[in-house]
């Protein structure tokens, strides 16, 4: 009991909107500081970005590869989210296009925006789709575990790169098989939680191509179980309460795992803490470049979307009113 209540009193210092604005403000400040870091450390800070303009077609790779993210972490929520009411793939697309986007201002405008449509566009209750943001938030984290737990077993085995990749992946085969589970009984949903992990986890394998990119293209390439670990810790950035996305906080995270990792763990070359800053700044911006234009599309459509049900409504209620 005191410590659920402990918990809950830290979760209301964190609601108050002075105490986010700082927390926001802090992670603005650590992005300036890992692009000061990375200009002021140019023999290995900026190198990641100027061998980018030499391999064009890992460079659009690298712009490419978030979408597949967005596309697979929206394929989650949509599993999740079914069970409490009808949502389209393509909605939910474009839910997590605009939340993408919007979550890099204060407060994370995302995440409440996502959940007033579903209320009343969708019919889904307020709770529900907090029920969902908290299950989504649990298999995240399991996925983030169990990504830097294999790769840290991987590190240690004499393995082929192959051996190493087919034991990070074996999370995935694992949830998939769990996707035929009865759908009857207590285990009814066991399969929906299965599909989100699935999705979820190959979101994560995704991200670790994206940092064995990354670091390939910047001229220190890494082994798959570096690229894994880092994945997953940069990826768990995100669910800390600083600025939206893990800005800041990822491209330090990322910066401190690439340099403190020991050499045991596959790493190919030693790297300062500028080098891996740096390479986090190049994600950003490749992140960014497609940020911008999917999350401005999406708030366009989503807020037709809005429109339209919002008059089918008022038609519906005059018809109710004359009848």
């Amino acid at each position: 009991m005191g410590g659920a209540s402990a918990a809950r009193g830290v979760q209301g210092v964190i609601a108050k909107p002075a105490v986010r604005l700082a927390l926001f403000g802090f992670g603005a400040a650590l992005f300036g500081f890992a692009i000061y870091t990375a200009w002021s450390g140019s023999s290995d800070g900026l190198r990641a970005f100027s061998r980018a303009v030499e391999h064009p077609f890992t460079l659009a790779l690298l712009v490419f590869l978030p979408l597949v993210c967005l596309f697979l972490a929206s394929m989650s929520f949509w599993v999740l989210t079914r069970r409490f009411g009808k949502v389209d793939v393509h909605e939910m697309l474009m839910l997590l296009g605009g939340a993408w986007l919007l979550n890099y201002l204060p407060f994370k405008p995302g995440v409440a925006g996502r959940v007033a449509y579903h209320k009343s566009v969708n019919g889904i209750d307020v709770r529900w789709s907090l029920v969902v943001v908290a299950q989504s938030i649990v298999i995240g984290l399991a996925c983030f575990t169990a990504q830097i737990a294999l790769a840290s077993i991987a590190a240690e085995r004499a393995w082929s790169e192959w051996g190493k990749g087919a034991l990070l992946a074996t999370p995935l085969g694992l949830a998939v098989l769990g996707v035929a589970l009865p759908r009857r009984g207590i285990g009814a949903n066991a399969w929906r939680y299965s599909a989100a992990f699935a999705f979820r986890y190959a979101d994560s394998l995704v991200w670790a191509g994206r940092y064995w990119l990354l670091f390939w293209i910047a001229g220190r390439p890494q082994g798959l179980s570096t690229s894994a670990a880092i994945a997953g810790v940069s990826q768990s950035a995100s669910l800390l309460p600083f600025a939206g996305n893990g800005l800041g906080v990822r491209e330090w995270m990322v910066g401190l795992a690439a340099r403190s990792l020991p050499e045991w763990y596959g790493k190919q070359t030693a790297m300062p803490v500028a080098y891996g800053v740096s390479a986090e700044l190049l994600n950003r911006a490749c992140e960014f470049a497609v940020a911008v234009p999917v999350g401005l599309l999406s708030l366009w459509w989503l807020i037709r979307r809005f429109g339209k049900a919002r008059a089918t409504e008022s038609v519906a209620a005059v018809g109710a009113i004359r009848t």
